[in-house]
């Protein structure tokens, strides 16, 4: 039987955040960094039967993380999020068919229920993976290199991807040890072998960290998630 493995590429240095250090390791709480929160919400769902980190090989913040079971750690992370999950895929050593789940560290607001749809979809339809995604609202309008309107975008088929992204062990490694250009996302790598990709509905909570604006607001999310859990308790 096919396994869930969760692996999360944590070998970015989070530039745009202007900290000094990889924001993975951002204290999002006193004792909590961003990527602790992120794998304990993961591992506290029980859904996955493996969950792997990447880092890179002269990680010096990793080793005084604290996870809230069991972890792999895989120093092997690259210089692209591409390579970094190239990289793991080839550490993990899993089966061709288990089901490798790609998610963000920086996404720490990740809910159960979205998971839970993708695997739902994996599990029930014809499809080679999955992504979440939401759909656009606002209006896209298509730019030249001079920040001129060309023309307007038809956003009803548009959505932004999100994270986790599924996909079988051996067809990611193979998508992305194949594709020709740089790719930003696994569904990318997989879009250039044919796939067949379904767009699973994300959360609009399941926000990217990226600008020190964000912190705030992740902060202030996941607070109330821990009162609503006290309280039912």
């Amino acid at each position: 039987m096919s396994k869930k493995i969760l692996l999360i590429p944590a070998a970015g240095v989070g530039e745009r955040m202007k900290i000094g250090y990889p924001k993975q390791y951002y204290p999002l709480f006193e004792n909590r960094t961003m990527l602790e929160v992120t794998v304990n919400r993961m591992l506290g769902m029980s859904i996955f039967d493996r969950v792997a980190v990447v880092v890179s090989e002269n990680d010096a913040y990793i080793d005084r993380c604290r996870f809230e079971g069991a972890v792999e750690i895989h120093r092997c992370g690259g210089d692209t999020r591409a390579q970094s999950v190239l990289n793991g895929l080839t550490a993990l050593h899993a089966e061709p068919d288990d089901w490798v789940f790609v998610h963000d560290a920086a996404r720490p607001c990740i809910d159960k229920e979205s998971i839970v749809r993708l695997v739902d979809t994996i599990e029930s339809e014809a499809v080679d993976g999955a992504i979440l995604a939401l759909p656009v609202t606002d209006t896209l309008k298509w730019v030249n290199d001079d920040a001129m309107i060309e023309k307007t975008i038809d956003r009803s088929r548009c959505f932004r991807a999100q994270t986790p992204q599924v996909f079988q062990a051996q067809a990611l490694l193979t998508a992305l040890q194949n594709a020709i250009e740089p790719v930003t996302d696994e569904a990318s790598a997989m879009e250039m072998q044919g796939a067949r990709i379904k767009v699973v509905e994300g959360s609009a909570f399941n926000i990217k960290v990226t600008y020190p604006e964000d912190l705030k607001w992740v902060r202030s999310y996941i607070n109330q998630l821990s009162l609503r859990k006290e309280s039912v308790q």
